[in-house]
């Protein structure tokens, strides 16, 4: 009896559906199911594809024996978000793990933040290494150094990862505190470009920034940062465009949402940009931008007490979202926090994000 074989286009509305982790498995049905899997139409036709299911990658730093080196380890946690009072969090423990060289001194915690993602890719960067990384695949690619002129010693403070959807590409940026001789410090924007695999410096004036706040946020595809302006004080929001890669318009904070005491941070809210900052004073506000661009159009959207010394990191449905001092969730309504319990090895070094998986691989999108 001849082995009857799907259509093609039929075949492909099946294995569209299904998650990443079940598609590598189906490469080993057969050869052309595997040449279907890996081909580009099939990858971008698969991460294009609206999926509900998001995942929360979660990445930890373990401290060496003396003499080893030490390891950046990733876990996928899924979780349903119920009325419980109480929610479990199944981990994938140690879905990737990648040995890193020696970062911090005997007995010191180091937090290494998950920047992006993008397409189900992060970019993960300490000091001046800079790695992209697809937790799906299982895998790590190392980004070539950036050359300053002899005799600079750069202090890289700001990384950010983006999409470029005109041409394909993905991006870093690292914006770098680069002393001089003749001035006391220059802001230095660098942009790395997966099609070429290199960087390049950018062309970009900044005013006189003391420094940046917390982590970049991507945003209907710009990059956005907190930074304190000098001699004021005073804080702004800092645009780069990643398809123009050029600096674009800067966005100022209104009144007392821009003290750095308040020490704000970015996040989207309800598909708006916003800010969350903490005081001991005033609690946990969040501002939404309600025009984008508009400083006149910041509005409190909530407050909770004082004695929530919580930040919001992710909003999961309807007006919950992630924290990440208690590492819990909180209901903007009731201001009551619930904590998640976890299966796994967590401690203070642990840092998360949602993300969606994908099957695109590093070695399809950066040249060598």
């Amino acid at each position: 009896m001849a082995e009857q074989v799907l259509p093609t286009d039929v075949l492909i509305e099946v294995l569209i559906r299904l998650p990443v982790k079940t598609l590598l498995k189906c490469r080993s049905v057969s050869k052309s199911w595997c040449n279907l899997i890996r081909s580009r139409i099939f990858i971008l036709s698969h991460t294009k594809r609206e999926r509900k299911q998001r995942i929360l990658l979660v990445n930890r730093y373990s401290t060496p024996e003396e003499g080893d080196d030490e390891v950046l380890s990733f876990a996928n946690v899924s979780f349903p978000i119920s009325d419980d009072s109480d929610t479990t969090l199944y981990c994938d423990m140690h879905i990737l793990s990648h040995r890193l060289p020696q970062l911090s001194g005997e007995g010191e915690i180091v937090r290494i933040p998950i920047h992006g993602p993008c397409n189900g890719l992060v970019c993960i960067a300490f000091g001046e290494t800079i790695y992209l990384c697809n937790p799906a695949l299982r895998e790590f690619k190392l980004l070539p150094p950036l050359r300053f002129p002899v005799g600079y010693s750069p202090l890289p403070s700001q990384i950010g990862f983006g999409f470029d959807q005109i041409t394909g590409d993905y991006k870093v940026i690292q914006i770098s505190d680069v002393p001089d001789f003749s001035e006391e410090s220059k802001i230095r924007f660098d942009l790395y470009n997966s099609g070429s695999n290199s960087w390049k410096e950018m062309d970009a004036r900044v005013p006189d920034i003391s420094h940046f706040i917390g982590y970049e946020l991507l945003y209907n595809g710009v990059m956005h940062w907190l930074a304190i302006m000098s001699p004021h004080n005073s804080a702004c929001i800092i645009c780069l465009d990643v398809t123009r890669e050029s600096l674009g318009q800067y966005i100022e904070l209104n009144g007392d949402l821009g003290r750095d005491e308040s020490d704000p941070r970015l996040i989207e809210f309800d598909g708006r940009l916003a800010v969350v900052r903490y005081s001991p004073w005033t609690g946990t506000e969040i501002w939404v931008m309600k025009e984008y661009g508009a400083k006149e159009s910041w509005t409190k959207q909530c407050v909770m007490g004082a004695y929530y010394t919580i930040c919001p990191f992710q909003f999961l449905k309807n007006e919950e979202f992630m924290v990440d001092s208690e590492f819990g969730r909180c209901t903007l309504e009731e201001s009551q926090l619930k904590g998640f319990q976890f299966y796994g090895d967590f401690h203070s070094s642990t840092t998360a994000v949602f993300y969606e998986e994908s099957l695109i691989s590093l070695n399809d999108i950066i040249s060598e």
